[in-house]
């Protein structure tokens, strides 16, 4: 018993927390500590900041001037204006080439192009389209439905060419909302029986 006793009395004097010191004392260590790092920089030549010079945004191009054709089209969550003016078949999506713009998809660029191949016209107008919504495929669906709608402006009779090949109607699928209780529109989560 006693050596318990013993034992324990020394574990309580190896155990003791050591006072903490006074807040003026730790304070003065602390700026010893801190005053030379914070001197250190100041002495030192400060590095001259050269300004960052940022690329220039490419101009846009601008439309021509004169008469010219206008056709809303739309498809998904993609709006495009069009307006197709006489030229020699350039395509401007947003100011940029179409192969620029949609990436070299040939499958899109085709879709674009596709209203003007139809009425024999590739070669005879510059189109010009803002885009705005949806992704990069819904876009150049709207633009396709833009340059069709556009074109019953330049003759009606390309109205029957543009009809056969669906070019004039609104494409109405669009992404079906999420339901409650499943992971989107309809796919459930997965079933577990035990």
């Amino acid at each position: 018993m006693a050596e318990k006793k013993k034992t324990k009395a020394a574990k309580k004097t190896t155990t003791r927390k050591k006072k903490p010191a006074k807040k003026a004392e730790v304070a003065e260590v602390r700026k010893e500590e801190v005053a030379p790092e914070v001197a250190a920089p100041a002495a030192a030549a400060p590095e001259e900041v050269k300004p960052v010079k940022k690329a220039a945004p490419k101009p846009k191009k601008e439309k021509p001037q004169g008469p010219g054709y206008y056709g809303t089209g739309r498809r998904k969550e993609a709006v495009a204006k069009v307006w197709i003016y006489p030229g020699s078949g350039n395509i401007f999506l947003n100011g940029r080439a179409h192969s620029e713009y949609l990436c070299g998809r040939k499958l899109l660029e085709f879709q674009v192009t596709r209203p003007l191949m139809v009425t024999n016209t590739i070669k005879s107008y510059d189109v010009h389209a803002e885009i705005y919504g949806g992704g990069v495929p819904g876009q150049a669906g709207a633009v396709s439905m833009g340059i069709a709608r556009a074109l019953l402006g330049v003759s009606p009779d390309f109205r029957i060419k543009l009809k056969r090949e669906g070019l004039l109607r609104r494409d109405p699928r669009m992404k079906e909302r999420k339901k409650y209780g499943l992971k989107r529109a309809r796919r459930a989560f997965q079933y577990t029986k035990r």
